[in-house]
């Protein structure tokens, strides 16, 4: 389960939520004013392009100038050729609108819930690979440098990771969406962290104490194996002598 490919696999995963993150949040602060912004231009310039035509009408109604209109010849000429072109027109229309698709406060959202998710999803399976290969080479009897350097570095890229996007949903500049979020999330996240933390405990302590009985149970076999072996020497020793002398009574 935990290969090399796998590790490092879930710690690109984990960099790419974490990234996600990053982008929901400079979308929700920034992104959002500069979106504003685009659709106020566009309308400022349907409004500009309206308000000229308008003019234009005026005057040339003024002047007995007919605007151009599209000529009905040319369209009954095409015919059906018109209606063929008119079709890939509105499929490119549309495929441009899902290309160009800027997703709204709630999809922002949706999404950072997403990237949070799958951010302490890897970070956990992560930590717990790293804890259990902390215990068996720490429990090795000769345990290997590499294996404690390697580790070390997991560990501590965890860690930063983690300080990081605490450090950034906790900021003065965390979108006022996304902070509760955080904050209930961390708050019941720790909370189950503390439980889990608990149980393991004592799952360690049980452990530790059937190690123990077993242990002990294992002593105690070899200690009453020993003293039946020495009663045994003692009391073959006894016959030996015993036979000796009576032996020699008789001779």
């Amino acid at each position: 389960m935990f290969d090399p490919l796998t590790i490092g696999l879930a710690f690109k995963a984990m960099q790419a939520a974490y990234e996600g993150i990053t982008y929901c949040c400079e979308a929700l602060s920034e992104g959002k004013v500069a979106v504003q912004k685009i659709k106020k231009a566009t309308e400022d310039a349907k409004t500009i392009v309206n308000d000229t035509k308008t003019i234009w009408s005026t005057i040339a109604g003024l002047f007995g100038i007919k605007p151009k209109s599209t000529s009905t010849s040319s369209a009954a000429s095409s015919g059906s050729g018109e209606q063929k072109e008119t079709k890939p027109v509105e499929k490119k229309k549309a495929s441009r609108k899902e290309e160009y698709h800027i997703p709204n406060e709630s999809e922002i959202v949706q999404q950072f819930i997403g990237h949070l998710g799958a951010f302490f999803r890897h970070h956990k399976e992560l930590s717990e690979y790293v804890e259990i290969r902390y215990e068996e080479v720490f429990s090795s009897q000769d345990p290997n440098p590499e294996d404690i350097l390697e580790l070390s570095v997991y560990k501590n890229e965890l860690d930063q990771t983690y300080v990081k996007l605490s450090g950034m949903m906790r900021g003065a500049s965390v979108p006022h969406q996304l902070g509760p979020l955080w904050d209930n999330y961390n708050q019941i996240y720790s909370k189950v962290q503390a439980e889990q933390q608990k149980r393991k405990e004592q799952i360690r302590i049980k452990r530790q104490i059937e190690n123990y009985k077993r242990e002990r149970f294992r002593q105690e076999k070899i200690e009453l194996g020993t003293g039946l072996f020495l009663v045994l020497v003692i009391c073959t020793w006894l016959w030996a002598v015993w036979i000796n002398s009576f032996t020699e009574g008789f001779s």
